[in-house]
């Protein structure tokens, strides 16, 4: 009895807080809740209109009979018809959005292009206009050269050459570097033999090693030759030795406004040449320098100097030496068998005017 009163007067405990906790509970969800508004209560007024209209909607569904198996048919085919016409709908879409791609790259192109168009169009019109601000040009007062009237020079003429080049005349003599060539070759010969080759019933044939020639000329005192630089050449490639001879083409020579000036190197040039009765001048005119030519020429004319012209823009004078005949390092190959040579055209010789 004691164990049996001892459980009933627990859970009469229980129940007791439960019950405290239950109205506690209620008394703070009272204590939370928001007072409704009218606007609230309004809306919420509105949403059971709603809902009732819609129940009556379903019940009256609820009471029409039920569609027939054709009915449900009709709408099955008008169902795939609408599916159908969703699929060829998404496809024009699919192709109006690639069409407005396109769109937007053309004309982003052609925005492109128009601004460089305009960026053409305003250079043209600077250019225009600078070109309407440059003065017309002047014509160049002409300068008159007689065509010559050639003649063939002698054989026996002592050729000398007078470059017209930048407004100078730089007069060169090639026969007074090939007479010093000449000695020095006739003292030195047996020390630049290379081979000798004896031929029946004909002289024997001297072949010279060309490289020891230039060498030995490399560095060699040539004297006063009016500050030219005098070379002697052995190519590789050629059996004759070549001399060139290259002036100061800045201060070398003499300026126009002093060939006529006694003492010049002109005047001393010309007096040398007036001396040997077989002499011929002639000249290589450059492109710039006419005038300088045309007044050298005058006083050669005055001083009936023999005198030939041709126009030649070369910076230096070069000639072949005939004599010595050298070892050459890289002879041409033989022609081929039975293919003739094409033909060469004969060499133009300089003349007299």
């Amino acid at each position: 009895m004691d164990a049996l009163t001892n459980v009933v007067a627990v859970l009469i405990l229980v129940l007791i807080l439960v019950q405290a906790d239950v109205s506690q509970k209620v008394q703070q969800f009272l204590d939370d809740m928001i007072p409704a508004t009218p606007e609230m209560i309004a809306a919420m007024k509105e949403q059971i209109t709603l809902q009732r209209e819609q129940e009556k909607k379903l019940e009256a569904a609820m009471k029409q009979d039920a569609p027939s198996p054709a009915r449900i048919e009709e709408e099955k085919r008008q169902l795939a018809l609408l599916e159908k016409s969703l699929e060829e709908n998404k496809a024009a879409l699919a192709d109006l959005e690639k069409l407005r791609e396109i769109e937007a790259t053309v004309k982003a192109e052609r925005e492109k292009e128009s601004k460089i168009t305009g960026t053409i169009q305003t250079e043209i019109a600077r250019v225009e206009g600078l070109l309407d601000s440059i003065p017309a040009p002047a014509a160049d007062t002409p300068t008159v050269v007689n065509i010559p009237n050639s003649r063939p020079i002698p054989d026996d003429a002592t050729k000398y050459h007078a470059m017209a080049i930048k407004g100078r005349i730089h007069v060169i003599d090639p026969n007074a570097v090939m007479k010093v060539f000449t000695q020095e070759f006739s003292k030195r010969r047996n020390d630049w033999l290379h081979r000798r080759i004896k031929i029946k019933g004909k002289a024997d044939r001297f072949i010279y090693d060309g490289q020891k020639i230039a060498a030995f000329f490399k560095d060699y005192d040539w004297g006063n030759f009016r500050g030219q630089k005098i070379e002697i050449i052995a190519n590789p490639k050629s059996y004759r030795l070549q001399l060139s001879i290259s002036p100061d083409l800045v201060n070398g020579g003499t300026p126009t406004d002093q060939l006529a000036t006694p003492g010049s190197p002109y005047s001393k040039a010309a007096a040398t040449i007036l001396g040997d009765f077989r002499a011929v001048l002639l000249f290589q005119v450059a492109t710039d320098s006419f005038d300088t030519y045309l007044e050298a020429r005058r006083l050669a004319d005055k001083a009936n100097i023999a005198a030939g012209w041709e126009i030649n823009g070369n910076t230096k004078f070069t000639m072949r030496i005939e004599e010595p005949e050298i070892h050459c390092l890289e002879p041409a190959p033989p022609a081929k068998p039975g293919q003739p040579s094409p033909p060469k055209p004969p060499p133009l010789k300089p003349k007299l005017d």
